[in-house]
């Protein structure tokens, strides 16, 4: 069934004895499965390591571990590169761009536990702007008051209702006060106040792997009942780890739950080859040989994860040896992967082979009755990055009743080809709608995406005006505004002093990766360190990515970059082709260089 993914991939070594990998009491043997359905896509992956991972955990969790991952919902989904960074080798391409939709909802799901809904499944609770009092009264309370302030709201006759709580969370984690939100959880434990369930103590310990690191919570683990020690929790912990890109914490965690015999199942296969896909590519060929080992089929999630991953390496042949065989297990690739796919070609060239996955994803979105949004929200992204304003309009035209998040793929559409008259007036047709601050945001990119600082700056009082919460997006926005108009000291000074002024809330990883990117470009090699430094202490882990930011730095300056390998190995980080490269072509240019004086 394989034989073409075999051609396409090249031989890899694979583990000799898988079964080893597997929890004594599962059963699993090398004799008892047959390899014939899974070497293709092992094959896919990377050369396989002798690394052994000791796997194992209960399919029936996942829909709640979900609830239970990583990063802030309000993070912006669709940042773009522009292409000195994409370029034309796939590992280059941030994590944060091209993820497909399955993986966003799983580092996002989380929010959705906090998202209460009536029975009768009225929207009215589900409104992102609602803000309830309950809510207010955790955020305003004073850290050093923070108990006597909700015990006197107690004392005063109110009680809490368990919708309400999972609102009031869900607000505060959207607005990444991930400490505020833990003295409020680990308040209402220590009073009683409700009946802690399953999904209670999986919060409780995920907020203090966001607070306080993965370590606290593993500590966290021993205090909870032993009822509630179960696959939920050890997953909340697991997908923190994944979350901070920490394979070491990782794969202790599996090996803490091996003895709980639990069955390895394509889910957490799903999160590991995540976790491998971003951090050591290398590794997702050690995974696939697992399942198939243990017989697991694979996911449309694993499919996209292999998309992904061969994307990323500038595959455009393994891309499609994939998606055939998907198709040939009967799942049928979704708006979401095809938008994925053609964005992959774009970035490697293929631009004819990108216009034709938008015409067919055109085709369908004619044959669709309902549903239609997705599909024009895609097409308007598509088209805008294909660089066509008329098929853009057209597409628009199509969406005869938008909502606000239809307008937000209007208005990102317009301000990638650069017609902010357009953005504008999208916006404003949507100015008298209840708007979040996602919305605002997403206009104010567009002004720094085109280097408008002057009009950015007064949209950055309107938003003032207007109520706007003050949070990490507003911050990245600016400090993205800053450094496209070339005012890159003054983004430095402003990340510096917002990190200070809020503890609680730590900047997003693309403001940081904006400042890198800028100081490298200028062969500002101490500056560059220093963004990087101050991105680790914020709890970023160092991938290759920022390394290339750094060796970039020493490039542009023409200064040998001592011991640089060294130190990516003490940050477990594992060196690209690229980098080697440019360190050989570095050292050489140097050295010729020595000569020629």
């Amino acid at each position: 069934m394989w034989p073409s993914l075999r051609r396409a991939a090249g031989s890899g070594a694979r583990l000799k004895n898988v079964s080893q990998l597997f929890p004594k009491c599962s059963g699993f043997t090398d004799s008892n499965l047959n390899g014939g359905y899974w070497r293709g896509l092992r094959e896919i992956g990377y050369r396989v390591s002798s690394a052994e991972l000791p796997f194992g955990y209960s399919e029936d969790v996942f829909p709640s571990i979900r609830r239970f991952s990583s990063e802030p919902a309000e993070r912006s989904l669709n940042q773009k590169d522009d292409s000195e960074t994409l370029g034309r080798d796939g590992s280059d391409l941030r994590d944060d761009d091209l993820e497909c939709d399955d993986e966003l909802s799983q580092q996002n799901g989380m929010l959705d536990a906090f998202k209460p809904t009536d029975r009768s499944g009225d929207t009215k609770l589900q409104d992102k702007t609602y803000r309830p009092y309950l809510f207010n009264l955790v955020l305003n309370a004073p850290s050093h008051s923070f108990r006597n302030v909700l015990d006197k709201w107690i004392e005063d006759g109110n009680h809490l209702d368990r919708n309400e709580v999972m609102l009031a969370l869900f607000h505060l984690r959207k607005q990444h006060l991930f400490q505020k939100a833990l003295q409020f959880v680990e308040w209402m434990e220590s009073r009683k106040l409700l009946n802690f369930e399953e999904r209670d103590y999986a919060c409780h310990l995920d907020l203090i792997a966001r607070s306080y690191g993965i370590e606290n919570a593993q500590k966290y683990i021993k205090r909870v009942p032993l009822p509630f020690r179960n696959e939920v929790l050890y997953e909340t912990l697991l997908s923190n780890c994944v979350r901070m890109g920490d394979i070491q914490k990782a794969e202790e965690v599996f090996k803490e739950i091996k003895d709980l015999c639990l069955c390895l199942t394509v889910t957490i296969c799903n999160q590991m080859i995540l976790l491998y896909k971003r951090i050591a590519p290398g590794k997702v060929a050690d995974v696939l040989m697992l399942m198939e080992k243990g017989n697991i089929k694979p996911s449309a999630f694993t499919y996209k994860l292999l998309i992904d991953l061969k994307g990323r390496s500038n595959d455009m042949a393994g891309i499609e040896v994939v998606l055939n065989e998907m198709k040939a297990c009967g799942i049928e690739p979704s708006i979401a992967i095809r938008s994925m796919i053609a964005k992959f070609y774009l970035h490697g060239g293929l631009t004819e082979k990108a216009e034709e996955v938008a015409k067919e994803m055109e085709v369908q979105l004619l044959e669709l009755k309902k549903d239609r949004r997705n599909v024009i929200r895609s097409l308007l992204h598509l088209y805008a990055a294909l660089n066509k304003p008329d098929d853009v309009a057209r597409i628009w035209k199509l969406c005869t009743e938008p909502n606000v998040e239809d307008f937000l793929a209007a208005i990102n559409a317009w301000g990638e080809l650069g017609r902010v008259e357009q953005a504008e007036e999208t916006f404003e047709a949507m100015a008298n709608m209840k708007l979040s601050s996602k919305y605002y945001i997403a206009m104010l990119k567009v002004y720094a995406h085109n280097k408008l600082l002057s009009k950015g700056k007064q949209f950055v009082e309107r938003m003032a005006r207007d109520g706007c919460p003050y949070g990490p997006l507003t911050w990245d926005a600016l400090i993205d505004l800053y450094v496209n108009s070339g005012e890159v000291k003054k983004a430095d000074s402003f990340l510096l002093n917002v990190a200070e002024e809020n503890p609680g809330r730590r900047p997003l990883f693309t403001s940081y990766f904006f400042l890198m990117k800028a100081y490298a470009k200028e062969g500002d090699i101490h500056n560059t360190e220093k963004i990087f430094d101050r991105m680790k202490k914020a709890g970023y882990p160092g991938r290759p990515l920022h390394y290339n930011l750094l060796l970039e730095a020493y490039i542009n300056a023409q200064v040998p970059a001592h011991g640089f390998m060294e130190r990516m190995i003490g940050d477990k980080v594992r060196p690209t082709k690229k980098i080697l490269a440019e360190l050989r072509s570095l050292d050489n240019t140097l050295q010729k260089g020595c000569i020629a004086d």
